[in-house]
């Protein structure tokens, strides 16, 4: 490797080498970012995806409440409406 390095800078010089070097260089910086930011996006979407699931899990307890609350009210209006009809009566 060292032998290869030596001979590039040789044949094309030292700027040659060092635009190299630094092409190298932010190549792996970008790299770098792509996989941080890759990962950092994955880990906002499962936070999402699990807050959503929440809200969906909520929601449906929220629904089947209230659909006992109105069979309990139902109820409540057909047993005062008997009480008034045999009151009446």
């Amino acid at each position: 490797m060292t032998l290869d390095l030596l001979q590039i800078l040789e044949q094309y010089g030292i700027p040659i080498a060092v635009a190299i070097a630094f092409g190298f260089f932010i190549w792996k910086q970008n790299k770098y970012i792509q996989d941080d930011l890759t990962k950092d996006i994955h880990q906002k979407f499962d936070r999402l995806e699990g807050i959503i699931i929440q809200l969906i899990n909520q929601q449906k307890k929220m629904q089947i409440e209230q659909k006992a609350i109105l069979t309990s009210y139902r109820e409540l209006v057909n047993i005062i409406t008997q009480l008034m009809g045999d009151r009446d009566a």
